[in-house]
């Protein structure tokens, strides 16, 4: 195998698949690359050239599809996460969810090239991994309960009759009316994470 001719076969696939059409002359051009989103359609990014600064954004798409599919990025943890995935790239976000980099006529390809990896890195987002999707839905359960006044205690540990320890994710303390509650979050209902928590709740009981 001829390694070199590997490289010069990806970079040919990189040139023949690319399209750039100017938007406006000297100053906005599009590009569609051969790299493809979740929807298996291409990536397209913009270089706009404004007093001689040069800005290549993915034009607020990549974020604003994670929200049409239902992935609003509106707690702090998914914040966090974005901005980690983002800054090990050197992209930065702005208030219209514009993922963006700046750069010069010396390194533009290279920004071009982060650009993208990152676009790619945050539309993996909708596929995050099963612990930060409990993580997660975990925190929109805490937000719900702020948003309607409930009042709760989180990450409660009890020790149920077997001496075994459980990790409670709520607890809702009694009131006048109603007993203590004890709230596990099950983002995916399958049958062993179901067993599990009555198992729990039953030790505890």
């Amino acid at each position: 195998m001829d390694c070199k001719q590997v490289i010069e076969e990806y970079l040919k696939w990189i040139k023949d698949n690319t399209i750039v059409k100017t938007i406006e002359e000297g100053k906005i051009c599009s590009i569609s690359t051969p790299f493809l989103d979740r929807h298996n359609d291409h990536l397209d990014i913009y270089i706009l050239k404004h007093e001689g600064a040069i800005k290549i954004t993915d034009n607020g798409y990549t974020i604003a599809d994670l929200k049409m599919s239902g992935f609003d990025i509106n707690t702090p943890k998914r914040e966090s996460i974005l901005r980690t995935t983002i800054n090990g790239f050197g992209v930065k976000v702005n208030s219209n969810d514009e993922l963006y980099v700046e750069a010069n006529p010396s390194n533009i390809g290279q920004k071009k090239h982060y650009l993208l990896q990152a676009i790619l890195a945050v539309n993996d987002m909708f596929n995050l991994s099963q612990e930060n999707v409990y993580s997660l839905f975990k925190e929109d359960v805490e937000l719900y309960f702020h948003s309607n006044e409930i009042v709760f205690s989180k990450d409660i540990k009890l020790t149920g009759k077997s001496g075994f320890d459980h990790n409670i994710d709520f607890l809702i303390p009694a009131t006048k009316n109603k007993p203590e509650r004890l709230i596990k979050t099950v983002n995916t209902p399958k049958k062993d994470s179901v067993l599990s928590s009555i198992m729990a709740f039953n030790d505890i009981s």
